[in-house]
């Protein structure tokens, strides 16, 4: 006798979190969940109302650990099995926070930290390093309505280099900075290729409505514009779906499951040549829930190659750091993280813009984020800045992983 297996599959809900409440719909962006609004936090002028996050700490225990740690004992998916909900950070809004400190208070500490002959560095940090994006903004507000200056032009004044450059995008609204370093990634001689594929591989789909938003403050052309200039052939293709919205259901369909799996050894390995429009599409479109489902049905029926194995067989370039980078963000999001900021300190120099971008984009992930950094090469990620970082740029980001 056989036995009747469903066709589609609701995951679980995530563990530690309240039931997610309705986003705004926005023009050809499916509604995003949110959370319960924060407390004493106004709208931002000319933004739908942010809504508010728990704090990062509480990461649930119910997940597998993130580090590149090998998923084993899965049968197969038509046994009914349905893997993993996703880790927190796929599903999530711009980390907005709560406000918990004296925001006055802190505006003062700042002003008298830049006020008379020097600098104050370390009275900076520990505010800027310890405070949420909802506190930093505020922060902002008060020191405007306090002393009649702008608090980012008084950093600039004051600071400079890297230490400048971090305090800067710490005060730099989420989208805003998000649109800001593709507009700089594009404009000019060359693209910024990696920042391109790292921001729009991990933002959902509410924060690419709003980087589409800022996007345009700066330029007179669409992201989705610049993007089609400035990329090219199966790479385009790539980032183009990527600036579509993505499935973000929790809702799998274990048949084509099964089927991408397939497919996608029939487009790569299972023939001579590769059919790159097939891993575009699939890994372009689906949602992380599936495709971390898709990765480990892949391993199953193919022993030989997991599926980041065989896309790193079978393209090269940009486009196979951008698909395998799907691959591992479908998994882990503190995997994926934990390498981007591998990379950005790995051999000679620092890449000190991605080591920013990066801690800073995601504070409210970086516990989880350095877990898997500790687990992945086996030093902590305090140790890699100490190593890698000098003066207050150094003692800024530490403040801000103190982990």
């Amino acid at each position: 006798t056989s036995t009747r297996l469903p066709t589609t599959t609701r995951l679980p809900p995530q563990q530690g979190y309240p039931p997610q409440q309705g986003y705004p719909p926005q023009q050809g962006y499916p509604p995003q969940q949110g959370y319960p609004p924060q407390q004493g936090y106004p709208p931002q002028q000319g933004y739908p109302p942010q809504q508010g996050y728990p704090p990062a700490a509480g990461v649930p225990q119910a997940y597998p650990p993130a580090g590149g740690v090998p998923l084993t004992g899965y049968p197969p998916l038509g046994a009914g099995v349905i893997g993993h909900a996703p880790v927190p950070g796929y599903f999530e809004g711009y980390y907005i926070g709560f406000i918990t400190h004296d925001t006055k208070k802190d505006a003062e500490v700042l002003r008298k930290a830049m006020k008379g002959i020097g600098t104050d560095e370390s009275a900076i940090i520990k505010v800027l390093a310890n405070r949420c994006w909802a506190e930093r903004d505020q922060i902002k507000k008060d020191f405007s309505a306090m002393y009649g200056k702008d608090l980012i032009k008084e950093i600039k004044s004051e600071t400079s280099g890297n230490f400048e450059k971090t305090l800067v995008a710490l005060l730099t609204e989420p989208s805003l900075y998000d649109a800001e370093i593709l507009y700089e990634g594009m404009k000019g001689a060359g693209t910024n290729e990696n920042a391109l594929m790292e921001i729009l591989i991990t933002r959902n789909n509410a924060q690419l409505f709003k980087i589409n938003q800022s996007f345009q403050r700066l330029s007179s052309k669409s992201l989705k514009d610049w993007v089609k200039k400035e990329t090219s052939g199966d790479f385009k293709d790539l980032m183009e779906y990527l600036l579509e919205p993505r499935d973000e259901s929790n809702i799998v369909d274990n048949a084509l499951v099964i089927k991408d799996a397939e497919d996608l050894y029939q487009a790569g390995e299972g023939k001579i040549g590769t059919n790159e429009k097939v891993f575009t599409r699939i890994l372009g479109k689906r949602s992380f829930v599936h495709l971390n489902l898709v990765a480990q049905e892949y391993e199953r029926r193919h022993k030989k190659h997991s599926l980041e194995k065989a896309i790193d067989s079978e393209f090269s370039g940009n486009l196979r750091t951008a698909l395998i980078g799907i691959v591992i963000y479908a998994r882990s999001c503190f995997e994926y993280f934990a390498k981007i900021l591998n990379k950005s300190m790995a051999g000679a120099g620092t890449n000190d813009d991605k080591l920013i971008r990066t801690i800073v984009t995601q504070m409210h992930l970086i516990e989880g984020i350095a877990r898997s950094y500790n687990t992945i090469y086996g030093k902590t990620l305090t140790h890699a800045i100490n190593t890698d970082c000098s003066g207050d740029y150094k003692k800024l980001l530490l403040d801000i992983v103190r982990v």
